[in-house]
């Protein structure tokens, strides 16, 4: 228990509340708790415990009964000031003068929660007191541009243009529904449930977004957002008695028990089988044929039952998700689909298992539901593969205890996880906190048939299961944009000049409310930190250069709780330039593929027995402070017990020893994955691909990591599999070959953080596997990369939306980073670009960065209806600098937002990652303190010098965007070439 709590019996005579439950909760170390607040009926639940990154959530169960987003634009729209903090953005403002670790909020189908986490106590106490007042008092009732900001409104700028839609959430919505996953994701839902709150999309549908009104939304939220119907969290070392009492004082008893009904209806069996049509855009001249979406999807019982729905995580991993998994495999043999892909989804009341082929011929359809179904049968008749099973157990179980979450906060994750219970069984809060127990009760299953049964039952026996089939459209996307643009415009042609004026009216008062400077209220409002909470000593880097086993290595010497994490980096310098995508295919490759002791299911099993996972990765390393050095690594990460350290070290010996590149039906089959799932992030992350695109136009660098894996490289791979029969052979040898020069003694460098006795478990098998290293014979002649061109591309997808990149590098400019960037970074991020491109523009997001290692700028936006306009304010962005005028106390905001990033809490395997990083590149430590400084102290001036260096960027004149296919010929002029990406 934390040394904060003092006794549950103190607590319990906490006058506001009732304490409804207690328990030790092993699992995660800390001391659960259960309220009711008496006088609200507010929930709340604290989990008590040792850890200083506390998170606070309020969340609220929010069950829509259409699908016009009005969940989700009240999870934006609350974020917009409220009775005591009545800044317009309240939330920009936290993320600039708060430490927060974490600042957010989420709209599932059946909840919206609200999330802030800091290590700061005071701090921490400010973020919940703004997310409070955000929930429970927003400015929405006062001022409906919040609405037609974050919603949808329409826009006309006179009475001769054209009537548009605009808005935060209809942009957001728009790109999230152009990825053909997401749109088949909805369909298995509403297909699922078309009787209850899951058969609607509580984000918002774009076609429906623009039937929400005001009226509706305001009531959505009076009806919702009430104490007692809300589920708040405490996490972490704090007074919770304090908190408790502060909760009661400020917010919750201010309200009293009302009846408020948001119980969700569970969907009704409908007895069988039942199939379901539909179609999503490609583009208009793409050939439809291997295009088709099949999925499988059927109702698995009830979330409440813990122990099932970690049993069908498990059974998803031995089925679906691992290399060899049968219902993939078979359907991979029959030639349905290039990717296989589904699993279990458990957040909801009434959780469901799917299949998904992705890429399939329509014609066979019926096949796909046959080999499932055969498939599923004979799992039941045999018995599921005994060590699939088992690997599946350890791996959940290893990441369970390692909680290792990357940047989010493990106490969020709790928070969510717990939610599978407690928002639909108030007596078992927190029974997905206790997952020890059921690894081992699963564990023990394995040889009874209860998986097989459960399969049984709830698949082969099932009452409710959706066939659906998705087929690909041409041109669909711009057809609907043309049928909107035409809607609106007989719309417009009804109006009477009265209404048209109202409209016009409505867009200057919009802009006008987003464009007016923020008063001194609003600046002063929003409670911050000073420069003093900011620790002015950078943290160390952990590198300790040794020679480990006889070969050179680096020893980061962090706590890591009994588990080794161990890279082995090979300098991969000399790989001819035709041949990097094949490098980065190679490290797809590997540890999926046969090895001469192994089947690919056998090694993926033994590899998730015995180890927390093994990787292989190709990239990039720039070298610090030139614009564009660099070297290639290519790296072979694992981590698992100390204890095991020895026995992941013989199987990727074997792996890089003897991976059976001569199988080239393997081959084909994860170069197809590849391909499918590249084409999914383009259209979902788009930002980061126009970005790396744009960079390559003038480094060398740049250019060699688009090579590696990003549209160069996915654009050879894919002309590779369009005809593989004639080149899988030449492909089996150019992988063997670059095998042959990566993995070699003499390139290698180990870098490990473990317990002593990781250590010497990992010095000790280092001969063995240095003598089975490889040759280094040179895989092919000499090839440079080939010189940078700015080719200024504009690649057009059937998507709605576009990602805007310009690029540059200020060391080309001649100029130095300085510590002053960072902060400017912030302020543009949080400031101008935010308003400029979010705000006003309607984007879903933005972003610009300034890298201290080789000088590149990077402007990308996110999910942006606009193209040319968003391209502006890069180009601008100059002048704002020059024309900042903020007071010490708002730059103060800056500086203090600008370190809540650089000094988020890092877990151990990313503080030696970090420093691994900074020995490769050469970064100084001696820099990097003098670079905080320079940040901590950063004055006005020093951020209004800057504006040359941008200025000298944006002149560089390195665009790339992905987008819409009409948007981008309308803007043809932007671009060099207009190409086709697929």
């Amino acid at each position: 228990m934390a040394k904060s709590i003092k006794s549950s019996a103190e607590l319990r005579e906490l006058p506001a509340y009732t304490l409804i439950h207690e328990e030790y909760l092993d699992d995660i170390k800390s001391a659960g708790l259960i309220f009711r607040h008496k006088k609200s009926g507010a929930r709340i639940c604290v989990l008590s415990n040792s850890d200083e990154n506390k998170v606070f959530c309020a969340g609220f169960r929010t069950t829509p009964e259409n699908s016009t987003g009005v969940p989700h634009i009240i999870e934006h729209s609350v974020l917009n000031g409220s009775k005591n903090f009545p800044s317009r953005d309240p939330f920009m403002q936290l993320a600039k003068g708060s430490l927060n670790t974490f600042l957010n909020a989420m709209t599932y189908p059946d909840k919206t929660i609200y999330p802030v986490a800091s290590c700061n106590d005071t701090d921490f106490k400010n973020l919940m007191h703004v997310y409070l007042d955000a929930v429970f008092y927003p400015n929405i009732y006062r001022r409906r541009e919040i609405f037609m900001q974050e919603g949808w409104h329409y826009e006309l700028e006179s009475a001769d243009s054209e009537l548009t839609i605009n808005g935060v959430v209809y942009s957001e919505m728009k790109g999230a529904l152009s990825n053909p996953e997401l749109v088949v994701y909805e369909a298995i839902q509403s297909g699922l449930f078309p009787d209850n709150t899951y058969g609607v999309n509580s984000g918002g549908d774009p076609d429906h977004i623009p039937e929400l009104t005001y009226e509706y939304f305001l009531d959505f939220h009076r009806r919702y957002y009430h104490p007692v119907n809300s589920y708040i969290y405490l996490y972490g070392d704090m007074d919770v008695e304090e908190r408790l009492e502060w909760l009661d004082r400020e917010y919750l008893s201010h309200f009293d028990i009302i009846s408020l009904d948001s119980h969700i209806e569970p969907q009704k069996e409908w007895g069988g089988i039942r199939e379901v049509k539909t179609t999503y855009s490609v583009g208009s001249e793409d050939d439809v044929k291997g295009k088709t979406f099949f999925a499988y999807a059927s109702l698995c019982g009830d979330v409440t039952n813990v122990e099932e729905c970690i049993a069908w995580d498990v059974i998803s991993d031995a089925l679906i998700y691992t290399p060899g998994a049968p219902i993939k495999q078979a359907l991979l043999d029959a030639g349905i689909g290039r990717d296989i892909t589904g699993g279990f989804n458990d957040q909801m009341l009434q959780p469901f298992f799917t299949v998904v082929a992705k890429d399939a011929n329509s014609e066979d359809k019926e096949r796909f539901y046959e080999i499932i179904e055969k498939t599923l049968r004979e799992q039941v008749e045999n018995g599921i593969n005994k060590n699939s099973l088992l690997s599946a157990i350890n791996s959940f179980e290893f990441r369970w205890r390692e909680a290792d979450y990357g940047s989010t906060p493990k106490g969020l994750l709790y928070i969510i996880f717990s939610f599978g219970s407690w928002l639909y069984n108030e007596d078992d809060p927190f029974s997905y906190l206790k997952r020890n127990d059921i690894f081992t009760s699963l564990r023990e299953k394995i040889n009874t048939g209860y998986f097989e049964d459960l399969i049984k039952h709830r698949l082969l026996e099932s009452k409710h299961t959706l066939h659906l089939i998705i087929e690909p459209e041409r041109g669909l996307i711009d057809r609907k944009n043309e049928a909107l643009r035409a809607k609106l415009a007989s719309y417009k042609a009804s109006l009477s000049p009265e209404e048209i004026e109202k409209i016009i009216a409505d867009t200057k008062a919009l802009r006008e409310y987003q464009s007016a400077p923020p008063t001194e209220e609003e600046l002063n409002c929003i409670p911050s930190l000073a420069r003093t909470d900011i620790a002015r000593e950078a943290p160390p880097f952990y590198n300790e250069e040794r020679f480990i086993g006889g070969v050179p290595g680096v020893f980061h010497d962090v706590e890591t709780n009994g588990i080794a994490y161990v890279k082995l980096v090979f300098d991969s310098d000399g790989i001819p330039a035709s041949l990097l995508p094949y490098a980065s295919f190679l490290c797809n490759i590997l540890g999926n593929i046969d090895t001469a002791e192994h089947s690919y299911l056998e090694l993926a099993n033994d590899i998730g027995i015995n180890t927390g996972g093994i990787d292989f990765y190709i990239g990039v390393t720039r070298k610090c402070n030139t614009a564009d050095e660099f070297k290639l690594y290519t790296t072979v990460a694992f981590k698992s017990l100390s204890s095991k350290v020895g026995y992941a070290m013989k199987l990727i010996s074997e792996i890089i020893e003897t991976s059976n590149f001569r199988d080239t039906k393997r081959l084909r089959e994860i170069l197809g994955e590849i391909i499918s799932r590249n084409q999914s992030r383009f259209s979902g992350s788009g930002n980061y691909y126009a970005a790396a695109r744009a960079l390559s136009y003038f480094s060398r660098a740049s250019l060699a990591s688009e090579m590696l894996d990003g549209i160069a490289a996915h654009e050879t791979l894919k002309a590779d599999l369009d005809n593989f029969s004639d080149k899988g052979a030449r492909i089996s040898e150019i992988l063997a070959g670059i095998a042959e020069y990566i993995f070699a003694k003499d390139k290698l460098l180990v870098s490990v953080a473990a317990d002593s006795e990781g250590y010497a478990a990992l010095e000790a098998a280092m001969p063995e596997f240095t003598s089975k290293l490889l040759s280094g014979k040179p895989c092919g002649d000499p090839e440079p990369l080939p010189v940078p061109q700015a080719k200024n591309e504009g690649f057009m997808m059937p998507i709605q939306v576009q990602y805007v990149a310009r690029c540059g590098n200020f060391m080309n400019a001649g100029f130095k980073y300085n510590g002053a960037l960072a902060v400017l970074t912030t302020a543009l991020n949080i400031d101008y670009l935010y308003k400029e491109i979010r705000v006003k523009g309607g984007a879903y997001g933005q972003s610009c960065n300034f890298s201290a290692i080789n000088g590149n700028v990077t402007f990308t936006s996110y999910r942006d209806p606009q193209l040319r306009a968003t391209d502006e304010v890069y180009r601008k962005t100059g002048d704002f600098i020059r024309s900042l005028n903020i007071d010490e106390k708002e730059l103060t905001k800056l500086i203090i937002g600008t370190f809540s990033r650089i000094d988020s809490p890092k877990s151990s395997r990313q503080k030696a990652e970090i420093s691994l990083n900074a020995y490769l590149s050469g970064r100084k430590y001696e820099d990097v303190q003098r670079e905080r400084e320079e940040a901590l102290d950063v004055t006005l001036d020093d951020l209004r010098a800057q504006a040359d260096l941008v200025d000298a960027v944006m002149a560089q004149g390195y665009v790339c965007t992905i987008g819409n296919e009409a948007k981008l010929r309308e803007n043809a002029d932007m671009f060099g070439e207009l190409k086709t990406l697929s």
